[in-house]
């Protein structure tokens, strides 16, 4: 059986630009000093708890407790809302990302979130597109600290034991997560750059899920991402 994993942040939602000046806001109402670079590729753990953790060791303080994760979590949810609320067109989808997310529902193909980002922030993105992501299977920075141990969650929270994952995402550490676990992937461009994921590895890549033959002709030819060494 078959499963499609989801990143959300550039691969369902056309977030990425509104996302950052709140995470930023964020951290630093949260922790009490500014994160030093919203520039993800410098970051062991692309994932919202990994690089909070990052920057506290870096920064040579003790590791975020689970409430100083939860008020962040908190307070990154309030600016994603006011945000929402001055600019609205901030928030999109991906051209035809939740048509793709009902069509495969419709199809019985099983669908998961797979996200590096937190689970009230995540959904509060989903929701803006008119998706429920807590109806959904999925995995969250809440769950793990490391991507791979994030798409391990959410597949087995689908309930089921597939013999084929194909892993949608738009960052070079999505490709590179597929290629850890042998996971298919398809490259998402809309918000990334193409070189960054043909660089990672991705050997099918798309611009948004506006025309579904060529999406599930990607999910068919789709391979496991080639490492550079391969």
């Amino acid at each position: 059986m078959r499963i499609i994993l989801f990143d959300i942040d550039g691969t369902l939602t056309a977030t990425t630009n509104a996302d950052n000046g709140c995470y930023e806001r964020a951290f630093a109402r949260a922790f009490g000093f500014p994160i030093p670079t919203t520039d993800w590729h410098c970051y062991k753990h692309v994932t919202d708890i990994g690089i909070i953790q990052e920057v506290m060791e870096k920064a040579g303080r003790d590791q975020a407790s689970k409430g100083a994760i939860d008020r962040f979590e908190e307070i990154y949810e309030q600016e994603l809302t006011a945000s929402f609320e001055k600019h609205s067109a901030g928030f999109i989808e991906v051209p035809g990302a939740r048509a793709l997310l009902e069509t495969l529902r419709d199809r019985g193909v099983p669908a998961a979130l797979s996200t590096g980002g937190m689970r009230r922030t995540a959904l509060f993105k989903l929701r803006q597109i008119g998706v429920d992501g807590a109806r959904m299977p999925g995995a969250f920075a809440n769950d793990a600290i490391s991507r791979a141990d994030i798409a391990r969650t959410a597949i087995r929270r689908s309930g089921i034991t597939p013999s084929d994952v194909v892993y949608f995402g738009d960052g070079s550490w999505d490709a590179t997560t597929a290629a850890e676990l042998g996971m298919r992937f398809v490259g998402v461009c809309r918000e990334y750059s193409r070189d960054r994921l043909l660089q990672a590895g991705a050997t099918t890549i798309i611009d948004d899920y506006a025309d579904h033959a060529e999406v599930f002709e990607a999910i068919e030819s789709a391979g496991v991402p080639r490492t550079p060494s391969a």
